[in-house]
């Protein structure tokens, strides 16, 4: 397991101070029983006004004192908590970034939000409250044992007795509450998982009549996360009146002991009240220390939790690939190719073999589920092939590493994804060197977005809403676009980012990539077999097997499947 400990490093001054001085306020209220029996004892007996008055200051004193020393001890422990907490998060950000998409997957995107989220604040918790109370705690407790004992030996054991009672009940409440709070933790999971989904589909929701269904189902799995909080609720509730109960009955006996001495002159009453205090005392901080366990049986469940990212191997954008280079003038081959993903009936993609040259127009067509936008993931190396070779060649050598790979691959996603901030920032966005206006205006030119960003107000200093809400489908796959062609590589990969597109747009936008970008190897993947015209070769999938690999003419002549397509698109067969 990693070790996180070491996230202390440069708040270990606040880590030591916390503890000390909760320690220093232990010690000072381990005096009050004693001064209040001295008083009971000696002064109010004596009807001594003065040392009354002295002795009342005293407790004010030691009551001042108590309050700066425990607000001291909190600032240090929030500092030293949160400091620890703001370290994991960036390394745990900065991890999640860089893993591999096949481990993102395996964990899921709502678990990782939620150890970035709410994990880290558990432990952020755990951390205070245990830098607060795991020296002052046992202090109060022991050193009230051990006053007592000074007191009455006697009635002491039964001070053992009572503390040995308390940790066996807090020991098996938590053994239960363990393995419960571990199926919280995943149901959080879940919950943020549906509401994601819902959030994002809501106008797919909406527009089916599915509203009812979908709060059915987060109504369900609310349910059963209130039941399993339910459930951990009522038995971390059953420590506190056994706790109290425990302790009930300790008082009864010390009370009754402790008159029993009294009578006898062995005990005076002064220092039964002390007894009395003492135990309220240790009551006290038997529930802090409850809280304090349940607490940290959460943060050691979410520690687990946010190690298990840790443990997964970050992507080596370094290794190095084996040098290979290419008898012909070839830009891509493909080779027998064939791809599951994990816990599959079947390949995505099966037995995929094509050859293309630098510089060619390869479109790939295929309905729901071919295995379309998986070829993309193989071609980015997010994903690496189980059976045969993909490779990529620029001027007959093959990239020496993944960021290699990665830089000569741009990728433009179905879902246009753009950040708040400003149309400048987008474009530029991974690129560390000043990008000029006139490159980005030319990036803009090609991918037909230079007209609507001229309109805007500041222009390419204009504002972005997150997710680019602030423009339509359409300039969003074309803003996307221009920021895959601020810096052209050697192949630019479209993965059905000009849906939104008309055809008069699109048409323009190919037009301008081959005449503008000389040599880069364009890929397209498209429902629209017009949009498809242009390419050298079409790639045909369905059910991830190659059914053709053609121009437009020749599949159209040849292809039983791709007629189809086609003529559903046309007149001939559909309405379009």
């Amino acid at each position: 397991m990693k070790d996180l400990s070491r996230y202390f490093k440069g708040y270990l001054k606040e880590t030591i101070l916390g503890p000390l001085f909760k320690l220093l306020e232990a010690s000072f209220e381990l005096l009050v029983p004693i001064i209040i029996a001295f008083i009971v004892d000696k002064t109010i007996p004596r009807q001594d006004k003065g040392h009354l008055y002295l002795m009342l200051f005293l407790l004010v004193v030691l009551a001042c004192v108590g309050v700066v020393v425990a607000i001291t001890a909190q600032y240090f422990s929030a500092k030293s908590a949160v400091g620890y907490t703001r370290q994991l998060t960036r390394d745990l950000f900065a991890k999640v970034m860089s893993l591999s998409k096949e481990d993102r997957d395996s964990l899921t995107t709502s678990s990782l939000v939620t150890r970035l989220t709410s994990d880290t604040f558990q432990i952020q918790t755990g951390i205070n409250q245990f830098l607060r109370l795991f020296l002052r705690a046992p202090i109060i407790v022991f050193g009230a044992i051990i006053m007592a004992y000074l007191i009455s030996p006697k009635i002491t054991l039964w001070f053992l007795v009572m503390v040995a009672v308390l940790f066996t009940i807090v020991a098996i409440t938590s053994r239960l509450l363990n393995p419960l709070y571990g199926k919280i933790r995943q149901t959080t999971d879940k919950v943020v998982n549906l509401t994601r989904q819902q959030l994002e589909g809501v106008r797919v929701i909406r527009a089916f009549g599915q509203v009812e269904r979908e709060e059915e189902n987060f109504s369900a799995l609310n349910q059963d996360y209130t039941n399993l909080q339910l459930q951990a609720g009522r038995l971390s509730t059953l420590v506190t009146p056994l706790t109290y109960l425990v302790v009930n009955v300790t008082l009864i006996i010390v009370i009754w002991q402790g008159n029993f001495q009294v009578h006898h002159n062995l005990l005076s009453q002064g220092m039964l009240i002390a007894l009395v205090n003492y135990l309220l005392q240790i009551l006290t901080e038997l529930l802090k220390l409850t809280m304090l366990i349940t607490s940290l049986n959460q943060s050691f469940i979410s520690a687990k939790r946010i190690t298990e990212v840790f443990e997964k191997p970050s992507e080596n954008l370094e290794q190095e690939f084996i040098e290979e280079s290419s008898d012909k003038n070839l830009s891509l081959v493909v080779d027998d190719v064939q791809f599951s993903y994990p816990n599959a009936g079947e390949p995505a993609l099966k037995h995929l073999s094509f050859e293309l040259q630098p510089g060619q127009f390869l479109g790939i067509i295929g309905g729901t589920g071919a295995g379309k936008s998986t070829l993309v993931q193989l071609l980015t190396h997010l994903y690496q092939p189980q059976e045969g070779s993909l490779a990529i060649f620029r001027n007959k050598k093959t990239p020496k590493s993944l960021r290699d790979w990665r830089s000569w691959v741009h990728v433009v996603p179905q879902k246009a994804e753009l950040f708040q901030g400003t149309i400048r920032s987008n474009l530029t966005l991974g690129i560390s060197r000043n990008v000029s206006d006139e490159e980005l205006w030319k990036a803009l030119s090609i991918a037909q977005a230079s007209d609507f960003v001229s309109e805007k107000e500041g222009q390419l200093d204009a504002g972005v809403e997150a997710f680019g809400r602030n423009f339509s489908g359409g300039q969003r796959q074309r803003l996307t676009i221009a920021r895959a062609l601020v810096e052209p590589a050697p192949f630019l990969i479209l993965d059905d980012s000009t849906s939104a597109l008309d055809y008069l747009t699109e048409a323009k936008l190919l037009q301008a990539i081959h005449d503008k970008l000389e040599g880069v190897t364009l890929i397209l993947i498209s429902q629209r077999t017009n949009s498809l015209k242009a390419a050298d070769k079409i790639l045909l999938l369905n059910k991830g097997e190659q059914l053709g690999f053609a121009s437009h003419e020749e599949l159209l002549a040849s292809n039983s499947l791709y007629q189809a397509i086609h003529y559903s698109q046309h007149e001939k067969g559909g309405s379009r």
